[in-house]
């Protein structure tokens, strides 16, 4: 082999890896930047054209994870795994803890960081961060799962889903910041504002100096006016954020969500006890509430005997599952020795927590019952939050002077309920395609298409309503 003919594949060898690792790069970012669509094919051909490097089976697992494909990524990992990424066992890590199989978990943590040590030379900083206390959580966890009686789930847009919570008016009410304060109070981005039975105190949070959530509490002022908000204690956020409050119509509990120190990851839902002017520390109120997800505004109807909580433990995007259950005086949990424990805990199937024989058709009618009678005027017609610039935010048809700026409103709704049901058909896509039924890929691509469309153009059909209606 002649000399010349020697530099030429060496610079030919160089293009080519230089070209590859500029790709993986960019790969990276699209995953960073949540495109996957476009990033999963990217990877799926460097890892076809590069099957020795494991960090392209580590990039496009994690790729597949974010897209819901779990059983995907952990091929990738397991892939990365045998080609030496010591990373990988931190992935299947999580995995397994997202799965409650926390011996898994625990093996794969230990795995990883031998693999940090070649004898008292230490490779690379030890990136596990808290999952051992995650794991330690969920283990305590598993031992006291609360049998519950779950009797609907509904999956709706994330950004109203307590519009789904039918409380009462003796219970309460949720209202958007804008709903309840048009503007005149800070509060933080996303929350909710609960309005006791009696319109007697208004918690939510805001964002303090220390940039966490932090939750707060107002009493009206005549005028329709409500005072300056006062802090409901800094010890509520555990060193994380404090949102999504409800207060039972005992004045004294109060649940909410955090993901501080005593999550198992994302948000938690928390209770607490008034005690004197004050609130004593929160308390984690387990399985199968919490998830390592986010899970959050938990509320109990005692007139109706209706509970309700959201969760992104389905990974729908841009949707959560808010439950439906039955509350009871007593906690009552299933022995630690039940079959099935983590898929309880998971709720794989809330129709396995029906009791046999038992009908719940009246009290799933009765959750489902729309908060327009109950819930006085702000939650009277709950389809929409659109503001309007010098009008604040409307939520109603009635609400608007302007005929056009109406009849705009009207196709915005109509378009709105086309995009829930095709992302609720997109979501169904994604759980075959995640099962293993890769031939839906092409219908979950032109989805992801459609519903981009359908977003765009509502927020077109917003900018005219705006521009309407002022």
């Amino acid at each position: 082999m002649t000399r010349r003919l020697i530099i030429l594949i060496t610079v030919i060898t160089s293009w080519f890896t230089i070209t590859a690792q500029s790709t993986l790069e960019e790969a990276k970012q699209l995953v960073e930047s949540g495109d996957l669509e476009t990033a999963i094919p990217m990877l799926e051909e460097l890892a076809a054209a590069s099957p020795k490097k494991g960090d392209i089976n580590l990039l496009l697992g994690t790729a597949l994870y974010y897209a819901g494909d779990h059983t995907g990524a952990k091929q990738q990992w397991e892939a990365a795994l045998s080609k030496k990424v010591n990373a990988a066992n931190l992935k299947l890590a999580e995995l397994a803890l997202m799965q409650y199989r926390t011996d898994d978990a625990e093996e794969f943590v230990e795995t990883y960081r031998n693999g940090l040590k070649r004898g008292r030379k230490v490779l690379g900083p030890d990136e596990s961060g808290d999952i051992d206390d995650r794991i330690s959580r969920v283990s305590a966890m598993l031992d006291r799962v609360e049998k519950l009686v779950i009797i609907d789930s509904i999956n709706v847009d994330s950004e109203i889903f307590f519009r789904q919570y039918g409380l009462a008016k003796s219970t309460g009410r949720f209202m958007l910041p804008s709903e309840a304060f048009n503007g005149t109070h800070q509060a933080a981005e996303p929350t909710v504002v609960f309005e006791t039975g009696d319109g007697r105190e208004r918690i939510w949070a805001v964002q303090n100096a220390d940039n966490n959530f932090e939750l707060v509490s107002a009493g009206p002022l005549s005028g329709g006016k409500w005072d300056e908000p006062s802090t409901l204690g800094s010890h509520l956020n555990e060193g994380g954020d404090a949102n999504y409050p409800f207060l039972m119509s005992d004045g004294m509990t109060l649940y909410f969500a955090n993901d501080g120190e005593n999550s198992i990851g994302g948000l938690d839902i928390f209770i607490t006890r008034r005690d004197g002017d004050g609130f004593l520390q929160p308390t984690n109120i387990g399985l199968p509430y919490n998830s390592p997800y986010n899970d959050y505004l938990l509320a109990i109807d005692e007139e109706k005997g209706i509970g309700w909580w959201a969760t992104d433990r389905n990974r729908i995007p841009d949707m959560v599952t808010v439950y439906v259950f039955i509350p009871s005086d007593m906690r009552v949990n299933y022995p630690v020795d039940s079959e099935n424990l983590a898929e309880r805990a998971l709720i794989t199937s809330y129709r396995d927590t029906w009791e046999d024989g038992k009908d719940y058709s009246g009290l799933i009618a009765l959750a489902r019952k729309g908060s327009a009678s109950d819930n006085g005027d702000l939650q009277a017609t709950p389809q929409f939050a659109l503001s309007v610039p010098g009008r604040g935010t409307l939520t109603s048809l009635q609400d608007f002077r302007n005929t056009r700026a109406r009849g705009l409103a009207k196709q915005w709704l109509d378009l709105r309920s086309q995009l829930d049901r095709k992302k609720t058909e997109l979501a169904s896509l994604r759980e075959r395609y995640r099962k293993g039924d890769q031939s839906v890929s092409g219908k979950i691509l032109d989805g992801e298409t459609v519903v981009a469309a359908m977003r765009n153009q509502l927020n077109i059909i917003a900018s005219q309503v705006a521009e309407a209606e002022k």
